[in-house]
């Protein structure tokens, strides 16, 4: 199989986020001026975002997308030196440890909870997604590429089936939160017959919060 570049994994399920100086994927401020085509008018401007992730936000449609609003600054991991910003409707993060440019996002479209990653640092033969639900167990999906660098999952907004619990509170409505929790790894069959495999690290874990 063409092999492009390759990228070192690292383990990426740090629950501890500080604060860091502007990353490498930020680019320069005139950059981001210019390159800046969505207006900003509904959005609160101290948390405008910039880099890779202000640029995938821009091209969904900013704040008219499926992410919405940000609602907070964008903020780094100090083990992994991937950056995230938190969004109305999901999550955008940078994670350099699986490829310069690689992305993964969460957001919710049709009463579905969706994961999407790429571009990935080298091409891969098929992904495994790792998903938690409200902080249960994990359970794990073999998914098939949409090109050898990108991908997407997507699993029920009220959590996996078949028959989820709801919960209604006592004047009619729904209550509570639903909590879904998602990660990827790319994988490769190996082997003379291709029975074997071997995989990457997981990456960052994306987090995206639905109504129950």
């Amino acid at each position: 199989m063409d092999r492009r570049i390759y990228f070192s994994m690292t383990a990426t399920f740090a629950l501890s986020a500080a604060l860091v100086g502007l990353p490498a994927h930020a680019g320069s401020a005139a950059t981001a001026t210019a390159t800046s085509t969505t207006t900003f008018t509904a959005c609160n401007p101290k948390y405008k975002p910039y880099g890779l992730i202000g640029d995938k936000w821009r091209a969904a449609g900013g704040e008219d997308s499926v992410f919405g609003c940000p609602a907070r600054t964008e903020y780094g991991f100090t083990t992994n030196k991937s950056r995230r910003q938190d969004f109305r409707n999901g999550q955008i993060a940078w994670v350099p440890a699986l490829g310069p440019k690689m992305l993964v996002r969460t957001y919710e479209s049709g009463g579905k909870a969706v994961f999407q990653w790429g571009p990935t640092g080298r091409d891969w033969d098929y992904f495994e997604v790792r998903y938690s639900f409200d902080n249960g167990e994990f359970w794990r999906y073999k998914v098939k590429r949409r090109d050898p660098w990108n991908g997407g999952f997507s699993i029920s907004s009220a959590g996996p089936g078949p028959d989820p619990t709801v919960c209604i509170s006592s004047d009619g409505g729904s209550c509570g939160k639903n909590h879904h929790y998602f990660s990827v790894r790319g994988c490769d069959r190996t082997g003379v017959f291709q029975t074997k495999t071997e995989c990457s690290k997981w990456s960052l874990p994306g987090r995206l919060i639905t109504p129950s």
